[in-house]
């Protein structure tokens, strides 16, 4: 399972991560064959490749927010261990009635579980005027 952060964009039926750099818009992927679709090589990273896109191209323009269910408690996904644990983090103070959390900031608490422990969740959010879908909650097939 890949999880899946930040901008996205789907352009000619396939989803793509969505860069911006002085109102500039790049599609970016790791797959090498899409050189005959226009993209080419990321400057300093033999492994990416951008491709300059126009937002009158795009079919849609998301945001996706990951986050994590445990017994009833949304706990947002800060990021990703070493080993695999998902590192959490919640402003729910009555977490700690049900699991071993740590201080974290002002408020909050951080936790590191697997995730075959939680239910992975994202919202989607529509960015760049594609506002057509209502933000919508999905899960994470595993």
């Amino acid at each position: 399972m890949k999880l899946r952060k930040g901008r996205f964009a789907r352009w000619q039926g396939q989803d793509y991560e969505l860069a911006s750099y002085q109102r500039i818009y790049y599609l970016m992927t790791d797959d090498p064959s899409m050189v005959s679709e226009g993209f080419r090589e990321q400057e300093g990273r033999a492994d990416r490749y951008i491709r300059e896109v126009s937002t009158k191209e795009l079919e849609d323009a998301y945001e996706i927010i990951p986050y994590a269910m445990y017994k009833s408690h949304r706990f947002t996904i800060e990021g990703e261990t070493g080993d695999g644990k998902l590192v959490m983090v919640t402003s729910d103070p009555y977490v700690q009635n049900v699991m071993d959390v740590k201080p974290y900031g002002r408020h909050e608490f951080i936790t590191e579980l697997s995730p075959d422990e939680v239910e992975l969740m994202e919202d989607r959010i529509g960015i760049l005027g594609f506002n057509a879908l209502p933000r919508t909650c999905q899960k994470y097939q595993k």
